[in-house]
């Protein structure tokens, strides 16, 4: 007997660990407290064009890396892209983000500034989750022995300082209740193609 075990039709997450020095950590989370105090609300989000700001091209160099790998692993022909949006976050104790995805953009991604910690490790109530895309893949819900990447229907990532993580942005997400005495500062951003996509022989191309 010959088995074979395929992964059909897999959503790509990338995630990287240990991104940035400190110094520019430590330059981006300045500049975003100054920000949340010149205009307190809940759910704090900054404008959304923080590419064009200096604190933060480190960071903005390392996603545009990012995202030319994963263009390079998916094999997909393209050219030229834009970081379309970019912005803070600062999420308090007991504010949430209900479940959304980020519409009009190819790849979006988060990258985490501040994260309470305990023990030396990031405190799991502050994790992302993904929703299984697949709407059928709920009809049979066998119990499983144990939960892992290919039996559940919601995924998580812990919020880890100096984590990056990038997906495509259809991918439906949330972030539970902030449950720990502490803000959760983050920043989030969408990527975009530009010019031509797709084979006009195939009379499936687009220009953006």
């Amino acid at each position: 007997m010959k088995l074979y075990v395929d992964e059909l039709f897999p959503t790509k997450v990338f995630v990287v660990d240990e991104l940035l020095e400190k110094k520019d950590i430590d330059l981006m989370k300045k500049d975003i407290i100054k920000s949340v105090k010149k205009t307190p609300k809940d759910n704090w989000q900054s404008h959304p064009r923080l590419q064009y700001e200096k604190p933060y091209e480190p960071l903005l160099n390392e996603i545009k890396s990012v995202f030319e790998k994963y263009v390079f692993d998916m094999r997909w022909e393209i050219k030229q892209y834009q970081i379309t949006d970019m912005w803070s976050n600062v999420l308090k104790p007991n504010e949430m983000h209900r479940p959304h995805t980020h519409s009009n953009n190819v790849l979006s991604g988060v990258y985490y500034v501040k994260t309470k910690k305990e023990n030396n490790k990031s405190v799991e109530s502050s994790a992302i989750q993904f929703y299984d895309p697949r709407p059928q893949s709920r009809i049979l819900v066998p119990k499983c022995t144990e939960n892992n990447i290919d039996n559940s229907s919601i995924w998580f990532y812990p919020a880890v300082t100096n984590r990056l993580l990038m997906f495509p942005s259809w991918l439906e997400h949330y972030v539970p209740i902030n449950i720990t005495d502490q803000n959760r500062i983050s920043i989030s951003w969408n990527i975009m193609f530009k010019g031509k996509i797709g084979d006009s022989e195939q009379y499936q191309s687009a220009v953006f």
